[in-house]
């Protein structure tokens, strides 16, 4: 039996409808995810899943790269008139969650993009 992964999300949890990626700092789910691989979608607050997605793409790099490449396809930046903006929010973004001493822009980082499928 194959044991589906679980991406968590910390609310408001927005944008994860049709296709968007999550950044996470590491490079941990790019090695235990693939491309195709179905990951069920769980919200961290309240510890429920609340849908499921497929994983279409992996990208890892530098955080301050990752954010340039990947950030306008972020889930919280895909409704965003301001794309030229996104790399700065995602960085900032990042830094609120990790903290300003775990998130520096040097930092080894993952881009995960799904599709969602429920």
């Amino acid at each position: 039996m194959v044991e589906t992964k679980v991406i968590g999300f910390i609310p408001p949890i927005i944008g994860v409808d049709g296709e968007f990626n999550t950044f996470r700092l590491s490079l941990a789910l790019s090695k235990s995810l693939s491309t195709g691989e179905q990951v069920f979608l769980m919200n961290t607050k309240t510890q429920t899943i609340f849908g499921r997605a497929e994983v279409t793409r992996i990208d890892t790099g530098a955080l301050s790269e990752l954010c340039e490449r990947c950030a306008g396809d972020n889930h919280s930046e895909v409704d965003s008139d301001d794309k030229a903006g996104a790399p700065e929010r995602m960085l900032k973004l990042v830094t609120k969650i990790y903290g300003p001493h775990i998130a520096q822009p040097h930092k080894k980082a993952t881009a995960v993009y799904m599709k969602r499928i429920e």
